[in-house]
């Protein structure tokens, strides 16, 4: 597949700053209320190139990803991490099926059906934080604080895509996300570097957050970039 310009120029801006998220103090993480305690931002600079640059520069923003993933486990002081991303299979696929992923649901949500997919998608990360962070609180507190978060998030998807018709960037970025941590979980557990229940627990811990996370960022910047893309 031959690049343009621009798409060899998007892949270089967005793979160095993959790399920079990753030599960041915090290492691209930010934190939020469940037992994760925190999610990775570092996926987004692929989804946006899957998204702006299409499959193939989604791809190589996602290998630079996936090499700096096995690169750093090389000095991980976690064995667990270190074990997984030493594996090449864990290290690159999920990270290259991230853009990939990203361009072609972008590509298929539109309309209604994506304002539609979008509000219960939002709806349930947002209903899981509420739940989580209230893990201390009877069950009761939990599910209202999930539906209450729940609602929220539908009607705000409601008043901020009322003129819209491209739910495009905030699905891809959610199912870039979860392509990432299904496919990462997914391989450990295969590779039995970690129990399947385990994997299934970091798996909604960590992927739901960070999938809101990317959903937030990736449609804002979709946003403010319009005038530049024309």
């Amino acid at each position: 597949m031959k690049l343009s310009t621009r798409k060899i120029t998007t892949v270089g801006l967005l793979g160095a700053l993959t790399v920079a998220l990753g030599f960041m103090p915090v290492g691209g993480f930010i934190p939020v209320p469940t037992p994760a305690g925190s999610a990775t931002t570092m996926h987004i600079p692929t989804i946006l190139a899957g998204v702006f640059g299409g499959p193939a520069a989604g791809a190589i923003v996602g290998a630079i990803f996936g090499g700096f993933s096995f690169w750093r486990a090389q000095t991980d002081p976690n064995p667990v991490a270190k074990l997984m991303f030493s594996n090449p299979l864990i290290a690159f696929l999920p990270r290259i099926l991230i853009g990939v992923v990203s361009h072609y649901i972008y590509k298929l949500a539109r309309g209604t059906t994506g304002r539609v997919l979008l509000m219960c998608v939002t709806a349930a990360i947002l209903g899981h934080t509420g739940y989580w962070s209230l893990a201390d609180k009877p069950l009761a507190w939990r599910w209202l604080a999930a539906v209450v978060l729940g609602a929220i998030g539908a009607m705000a998807i409601v008043l901020i895509n009322r003129k819209s018709t491209n739910q495009g960037p905030a699905l891809a970025a959610v199912s870039g996300s979860i392509a990432n941590t299904v496919g990462v979980m997914g391989l450990s557990a295969l590779f039995k570097y970690v129990p399947v229940e385990a994997a299934v627990a970091v798996g909604i811990t960590h992927g739901i957050p960070e999938a809101l996370v990317a959903m937030i960022l990736t449609d804002l910047i979709y946003r403010g970039t319009r005038s530049l893309r024309g």
